[in-house]
């Protein structure tokens, strides 16, 4: 392949993952948006605002009916979070937010059988018991509701002024808080994307397959410990992002890593670099750091347990030919009526923003 082909691919890979997410992004930051403008909080403490069954289990709940996309998943979990929510709700709510949503599992049915769509959704529930545990365990909530004193003020006064949300001031606040999301992490949003197309096409897929142990036909217990402890971090490095890493990790998968380490990798889109600069912003280097660790290992021991009981059930599916670029990005289907029905819930969003009071746009920017 000529250096001008490449350059074609990697254009076309680059626009491919920016619309697949598209309506994702305008949902997530929607509805963030409206989290802050019309929830109040002790409503979310109410409903999340402890780490117990019940409200984890909420907190899934809520997220797997929200979004796709990892970055409009943090801005989500994050805006729960200042809302009252406790800091394992939340993550629990971010997990779900791009683990157990229908979108990922039709494009996993489509490129990598219905056993890594069961995996995904078991794992993904896993994914939050571990992940919350590992919170806990770590005693990682007082240094979380420390930042959240520091940018919130009076709950009194707060719950007071939550508009309806039947009125257009409330949308209006709710549009602020949208833009001022998305005008706050868009870099780094960008730069993903572009970094992962540029890495898609120009990285050979030899490299990636390189880094794992790799046992031919079979796969030994050593293998499928390391290539769970691997998959997170060649996530990590390459940049992925919510859809765009199922075709990689179907690449993957095909070209030898086991059933848990494909499975892991997935996962990693929370711990991508572009997504660490985001916790970074929203709650400080330590912090994020913190959360980065703590993901990790949970994407790790998930992995690992998940291709346990599938190899033992006998229910890991058999490679393919499948391919990084055989996944076709613009076609006539939901994402197309859903990307134009979202661009013009976008622009209208927007359009209020900037009929919101001044003093909508300087809360909104104090909050962040």
């Amino acid at each position: 392949m000529d250096i001008f082909s490449m350059l074609g691919d990697t254009l076309y890979t680059i626009a491919g993952m920016a619309w697949k997410i598209l309506w994702a992004l305008v949902l997530g930051f929607g509805i963030s948006g409206a989290v802050q403008a019309f929830v109040p909080k002790r409503r979310m403490a109410r409903v999340m605002g402890d780490d117990g069954a019940g409200s984890l289990a909420r907190a899934g709940f809520f997220g797997a009916i929200s979004s796709s996309c990892s970055y409009a998943a943090a801005a989500m979990s994050r805006s729960v979070f200042m809302r009252g929510a406790s800091i394992a709700a939340s993550v629990a709510f971010m997990i779900a937010a791009t683990n157990l949503v229908i979108e990922l599992g039709v494009v996993l049915w489509s490129l990598m059988g219905w056993q890594f769509v069961v995996a995904e959704f078991a794992g993904g529930i896993l994914l939050i018991a571990i992940a919350t545990t590992l919170v806990k365990a770590f005693n990682l909530a007082p240094a979380f509701e420390r930042v959240r004193a520091a940018e919130t003020g009076n709950d009194e006064e707060d719950d007071a002024a939550v508009p309806s949300v039947f009125s257009l001031d409330g949308w209006r606040a709710a549009a602020s808080h949208f833009a001022m999301d998305w005008s706050m992490i868009w870099k780094d949003i960008v730069i993903g994307v572009v970094v992962a197309g540029v890495i898609m096409v120009w990285v050979p897929q030899g490299f990636w397959q390189a880094i794992f142990l790799s046992g031919g036909d079979s796969v030994s217990l050593l293998q499928m410990i390391e290539n769970a402890l691997v998959g997170p971090i060649v996530a990590v490095f390459s940049f992925v992002c919510s859809v765009g890493n199922v075709p990689m990790a179907a690449a993957l998968f095909n070209g030898g890593i086991s059933f848990g380490g494909a499975l892991a990798f997935i996962y990693g889109d929370l711990i991508v670099i572009p997504m660490l600069l985001v916790y970074r912003r929203y709650y400080g280097t330590r912090l994020a750091a913190m959360l980065g660790l703590v993901l990790y290992i949970a994407m790790a021991i998930t992995g690992f347990v998940i291709d346990l009981l599938f190899t033992a059930g006998g229910w890991v599916p058999k490679a393919s030919a499948t391919s990084v670029g055989s996944m076709d990005f613009f076609a006539l289907d939901y994402t197309l009526w859903l990307n134009l029905i979202f661009i013009v819930v976008g622009f209208g969003l927007w359009r209020l923003s900037k009929q919101a009071p001044e003093q909508a746009h300087c809360c909104a920017h104090h909050g962040h």
